[in-house]
Parts: C-alpha cells; sequence; structure tokens
C-alpha cells in the first residue's frame, strides 16, 4: 500500500512472533539463564499496548498487536515446557532394561555399526518420550525391516539437550534416548505402510541397477542418502546441487503439478481433482519420512489448492507462513533444523527477490527467465545458512542450477513414474528401470568426474552475514516501499559491509596465531592459524563430519598441515576425515601403513611449520611452542608433557594454566558445552577471545 514501508501481512508477522518466542527460550537455555526472567514481557507487553492505545483509537491495530503478543507468548511457553521436558531423563536412564518399540529406520554408523531408530517405545514398561537410538551387538542377527516390533536387552542412556554449544541434532529429530543393545534382538513381523512401500522402492531399484545408481535414484526419490557413497554424495555438494536428495518444494511442487494435470487431462471435476492431488502429495510426504521441508512444500501446496478453488490470489509469503506456523507447533525444535532453516530460506529469497529479478530478465524467453530467477533468489537467501553450516558454498552450483537443475528435475519424473509403473507391473522392472536409469548414471559420472570442489567459494561469513544479506535482500525486494535513492544507498552499504566483514574476517596479522578448540563425537580438533601456515590436530577416533565442518568454519582458505593422533591405524582417518593437506604428520611410533593419496606422510618426531614447533610425545600427545606460548594436546589415557601454558585433553592430566577438556568433564572450560573456544597466542601471553 502506497506511503507504507511494508504490507502488513498477519500471517507472516505471527510466524515471525512465534518463531522470536522460540528464539527467546533457546538463548535463555544456551546461556543457563533462568526462564523467570522471561515474564519481564508481560510488562513491556503492558506498556507497549498503554502507549498504542494513547496514541491510536484504531481498534483494528491494537486487535493485531495483542494476536502477535499472544504468537510471542505461544512460542516462549510451549518451547521452555519442550525443553524442560526434554531435559529430564528417563527414570531408567543409567542403567540395563528391557527396550521394545517399532522399528522407524534402519541405519549404519560412519564406522559401520548397525543401529535401529525405534518410535513407541518404552523401557521396563515404561513409555519413553521421544524415539530411541539403539546400538546393535554382532550377536543382534535377523535383518530387521520399517514396521517391525523388536525386544532387547541393553544399557539406556539419555541424550542432552545441548552438546558441543548447540542443539543436539538427535534431540532436534525427536531422537531422545538411546540404548547399547546386549545379546540377540528379538523380533517380529510388523506392518508399516509407508516402510512396506519405501522396501518395495528400494528392492525394485537395487534389483535392476547397479548399487551407486540405485543409491542415487532412492535418494531423489525418498530423500535417503544413506547408502550413497560419500565420493559421490560430495561431489553433488561441490557442485551445488545436493539439495535434489532432500525431498522439498521442488519434488513436491513437481509432483502436485504432474498429479493435477493428468487428472485434468481426463476432465475430472476441481475439487475432486484437487483432493486427489493433496492426498497424493500427504502420501509422499510420509514416504519421505515426513522431513520438515517436504511438510513445509506439502502445506504450501495445500494452501494454493484452497486458493484456486477458492478463486482468490494465492499469496506465497502467507502460505509459507502458514506452513512455518504448523511445523513449529509440531514440534519447537524444528526451528533449528538445518533442513528446515535451507528450505525456508529458499522460499524466502523467491518470493522477496523474484519478481524484481524477473523483470532485470523480461527480454529473456520466460521458462529460461523463470529458471534464472529462482536459482538466484534462493541461492543469495540461502547463503548465510550455508556458510555458517558448512563453510563454503559451490562456485559451480550458480551456474548448474540454471543448466543442470532443470535436466535433474525431468529426470526426477521420469524415474518416479518408471519405478511406480515397475511396482505395478513387476515384470517390466528388468526392462524399463536399466533404460530409464542411463541419462541419471551420465548425470552422476559427469558429477563425479568433474571436480567441481575446485570452485568452491569460502574464506568468509560469520555472525554479521545474515545481517548484510538481509540489508541487501531489503534493498533488492519489491516487498518494501523505497525509493530508488534508498535502495541504492541499502545496496552500497550492504556490499561495503559485505566486503569489510570479508576482510576482517580473514585477516591476521604477523606475530599472533590463533588457537580455535572443537570438539565432536568421538574426539575433538586444534586448529592454530598465522599469517603464514595453517595446522590441524585432529583425533583418529573424531567423527569425520564433524572435522571437515570444523576445517569448513574455521580455515575455509583450507589447511597446509594435517596432524593425526591416534593407534598405528591412525593414517586411515586421513582418507574418511574429509579434510585435505598439503603434508601430513603422524607420531614415528605410529605404524607406516602406506602413504596419504594427494598429499606428503611424514613420521618425525618433531618439526617445525609458519615459525610453530611441533613435537610427538607419543601417539596419542602434542606438543606445540607457538609465540612463546606451549600447548600440550593430549586424546590418550597419559601424558608425557611437564607443564605448559593451555593443555587441551580428553583426560590425561599435567601442570597447567587453562585447561580445556573435549568431552564431558568438569574443569574450567568444556568442550562439550562450549562448543568451540578460540584464544590467541601473542607476545608470549595467552589469550582468551571466545
Amino acid at each position: 500500500m502506497k506511503g507504507r514501508l511494508f504490507n502488513f501481512r498477519l500471517p507472516f508477522f505471527s510466524a515471525l512472533s512465534l518463531t522470536a518466542g522460540i528464539a527467546a527460550v533457546y538463548a535463555f537455555a544456551h546461556f543457563g539463564w533462568d526462564f523467570f526472567y522471561l515474564l519481564a514481557v508481560v510488562p513491556c507487553t503492558a506498556a507497549i499496548f498503554i502507549s498504542l492505545s494513547v496514541l491510536s483509537c484504531k481498534k483494528g491495530t491494537l486487535l493485531k498487536c495483542a494476536l502477535l503478543a499472544a504468537f510471542f507468548a505461544l512460542g516462549c511457553i510451549y518451547a521452555s515446557i519442550i525443553f524442560n521436558n526434554l531435559s529430564i531423563p528417563p527414570a531408567v536412564s543409567g542403567r540395563v532394561a528391557s527396550v521394545t518399540g517399532v522399528v522407524e529406520d534402519v541405519l549404519v554408523t560412519s564406522s559401520g555399526r548397525p543401529y535401529v531408530i525405534l518410535s513407541s517405545a518404552a523401557a521396563d514398561g515404561v513409555p519413553l518420550a521421544g524415539k530411541i537410538a539403539v546400538y546393535l551387538s554382532d550377536e543382534a542377527g535377523g535383518a530387521l525391516s520399517p514396521g517391525y516390533k523388536v525386544s532387547l536387552f541393553g544399557y539406556v542412556g539419555h541424550y542432552d539437550l545441548f552438546s558441543y554449544g548447540s542443539l543436539n541434532y538427535r534431540v532436534i529429530n525427536g531422537i531422545t534416548n538411546y540404548a547399547e543393545a546386549y545379546g540377540s534382538v528379538e523380533f517380529a513381523y510388523g506392518f508399516s505402510l509407508f516402510g512396506s512401500v519405501r522396501k518395495a522402492v528400494y528392492d525394485v531399484l537395487y534389483a535392476n541397477l547397479d548399487g551407486e545408481t540405485a543409491a542415487v535414484a532412492y535418494a531423489m526419490i525418498t530423500g535417503s542418502t544413506q547408502d550413497v557413497s560419500a565420493q559421490t554424495l560430495n561431489a553433488f555438494r561441490y557442485g551445488g546441487v545436493a539439495h535434489i536428495f532432500a525431498v522439498s518444494g521442488l519434488n513436491i511442487t513437481v509432483l502436485y503439478v504432474s498429479v493435477l494435470f493428468l487428472l485434468r487431462l481426463f476432465r475430472m471435476p476441481k475439487v475432486p481433482a484437487a483432493a486427489i492431488s493433496c492426498a497424493v502429495i500427504a502420501f509422499y510426504t510420509g514416504l519421505c519420512g515426513f522431513t520438515l521441508s517436504a511438510v513445509r512444500a506439502a502445506v504450501m501446496c495445500g494452501v494454493a489448492a484452497i486458493s484456486s478453488l477458492a478463486r482468490k490470489k494465492y499469496d506465497g509469503l502467507n502460505s509459507l507462513s502458514v506452513a512455518v506456523i504448523i511445523i513449529l507447533l509440531v514440534n519447537p525444535l524444528n526451528l533449528f533444523d538445518v533442513g528446515f532453516i535451507l528450505s525456508v530460506s529458499a522460499m524466502l529469497g523467491i518470493i522477496f527477490l523474484s519478481h524484481n529479478l524477473n523483470n532485470v530478465l523480461i527480454k529473456l524467453p520466460a521458462k529460461i527467465r523463470a529458471n534464472i530467477t529462482m536459482s538466484v533468489a534462493s541461492q543469495i537467501s540461502t547463503l548465510p545458512a550455508l556458510m555458517l553450516t558448512f563453510g563454503y558454498i559451490s562456485g559451480a552450483g550458480l551456474i548448474l542450477n540454471i543448466a543442470v537443475l532443470p535436466v535433474l528435475t525431468f529426470l526426477y519424473v521420469f524415474l518416479f513414474a518408471c519405478v511406480v509403473l515397475c511396482l505395478i507391473v513387476p515384470p517390466l522392472s528388468s526392462v524399463v528401470l536399466p533404460v530409464a536409469a542411463l541419462p541419471l548414471q551420465a548425470v552422476v559420472n559427469f558429477f563425479v568426474s568433474c571436480g567441481f570442489e575446485r570452485s568452491l567459494i569460502s574464506g568468509f561469513g560469520g555472525a554479521w552475514l545474515p545481517f548484510v544479506l538481509l540489508l541487501f535482500v531489503a534493498a533488492l525486494s519489491d516487498k518494501f516501499n523505497f525509493s530508488r535513492s534508498v535502495r541504492g544507498v541499502l545496496a552500497l552499504i550492504s556490499v561495503c559491509a559485505f566486503a569489510l566483514g570479508c576482510f576482517l574476517s580473514g585477516y591476521m596479522r604477523g606475530g599472533r596465531t590463533q588457537i580455535t578448540a572443537g570438539g565432536c563425537y568421538g574426539g575433538g580438533m586444534v586448529l592454530f592459524r598465522s599469517q603464514t601456515a595453517t595446522t590441524l590436530v585432529i583425533s583418529s577416533q573424531s567423527y569425520p563430519g564433524g572435522s571437515a565442518d570444523f576445517v569448513s568454519v574455521y580455515a575455509p582458505e583450507g589447511v597446509d598441515n594435517l596432524i593425526i593422533l591416534g593407534g598405528d591405524d591412525a593414517v586411515s582417518y586421513y582418507y574418511s576425515c574429509g579434510v585435505d593437506a598439503e603434508n601430513v604428520y603422524l607420531s614415528p611410533a605410529n605404524i607406516n601403513l602406506g602413504g596419504a593419496d594427494g598429499a606428503n606422510l611424514y613420521f618425525e618426531q618433531n618439526f617445525e611449520s609458519g615459525g610453530t614447533y611441533y613435537a610427538f610425545n607419543d601417539s596419542y600427545t602434542l606438543t606445540v611452542h607457538t609465540e612463546g606460548v606451549s600447548v600440550c594436546i593430549s586424546f590418550g589415557d597419559r601424558n608425557g608433557a611437564e607443564g605448559c601454558d593451555l593443555l587441551i585433553t580428553d583426560g590425561a592430566l599435567c601442570p597447567a594454566n587453562t585447561v580445556v577438556y573435549f568431552g564431558e568433564r568438569g574443569g574450567e572450560f568444556s568442550l562439550y558445552a562450549k562448543g568451540r573456544l578460540q584464544f590467541a597466542a601473542e607476545g608470549g601471553k595467552l589469550i582468551l577471545e571466545g
């Protein structure tokens, strides 16, 4: 509306208020503040209403503010209840119990150990809140599938709400407990509609295609990347198109439009056609495990269908807002799911930027223009989430999402139709699927062989990035009623702020070494970064994904040296950790089991890099001297160091001025609680930076 900065949309601001309430509770829980202080919102809200009553006579304004305040309060109250409940372990936690439940998923850890996710679980007959992850023993036996009812004995534990400085990703996914199974597992067949269909899709693909092609096809259809090799998955990630494996707006919308088109082709009336299309989408969302991105897209399709039947203009922003409200009311922790954040961010980018970007490209053909517009808008809006999560974006993806994504969309529809046909008429599968998968094989070979990791863009990012991007989006969006001069000023400010942020985040002055310690499941890592060299020290027991993400965020320019602490097989960790380095160092006490492809492998007691001196005490302990500061890193039971300024350890102790623990132990600092700690060594002093 003319004269306003933006047009008020009640669903959008209601979603923002609900999100703000949940985020406030998260902040209180993260920093250990008492939820009691949230009551300060009450007098603040009252003051706002009194002020509005004096300044405005419009009842509509007061009603809108009251509704937004109610959504904020709902977010606070609901989230605080959930956070509090999840923090309390069940009565059986910490002891052996009889566990029963229904298999929801069968998975494998990064080390190859099988485990199952159980829903409707109970321990010693007491129902458990949320799901439970059961890690199976070698004696477990049997082939479990979704829907099976199982019974076992095992040690039951409870996942902490926070781990390594952030919300536990397992808890976000609804997995609140775990069990270490002892001995065999008793199981009985149980019917699972979605599990049975997923198994049928899995079997028909793997029976007629090679393993890797079948894994990629299964991931495109169901969103499960469990069987896709790390090489192939990384190739698609580096190419910037891994989102084809996350069943979301693209898959749901294409399927919805395709089903609706077929029904209209047979002259089915609008209402039954819309109802059947929505039912198909709802079933497909369940088939994909009700992932948040799929649920978001399904709700938006439902809103679009209702708008069409009611002959109302479809509003994408309101539709997205309704989807967000529904998802957060189901579980407030969904707000912190990376997939949900990326999905919503991409849609916001398309909604806020597509109109003006479309006007810029108005001379191009409509389909090409729409493809470019959606690709550019979604990539701009997901930039902060990608950088803060992975530490990089794909430069190749900027082009591939425009050129290759239409091909992948066609392949998805084609494969989906072929799989449905083969499930209905099984004898056709041996003929149809091998031929239908040929284009997909070509695409997989293309991504694996092209080496898109060389196109990764990193070296920038941080907490400042979302604010700068928000300013940039406001300057370009048609949702804000700015004049051209104001838009130009905002764009200039955002570009300058971005350039300054990139410079400051990558700048390292001489005579100073930055020391960043991070913990992850099984171990941890320490990064030494100076003006001339970057060295990563890591435990061979660390979860590989955590190591790669740590480097992406804190050393986006890459590492020069990789030091691996661990047993004789520590060198093998180089191939699984996902960290590339020019030089790899291990203790001379380790057995040389072979080289490290693409890197120089050294077994040296002492060495120097960039003015920092490293010395192995044993295979599990390293002493580092940099800028007059001594640091000891230990992953073993004993510590051969005599003393140091900073000790970073998983348990072994030596005299030290500052002690940091990788795991859950107490002490001055715990990386399990803090997540990351940054120090600086300068002029013989150790400085805590955050």
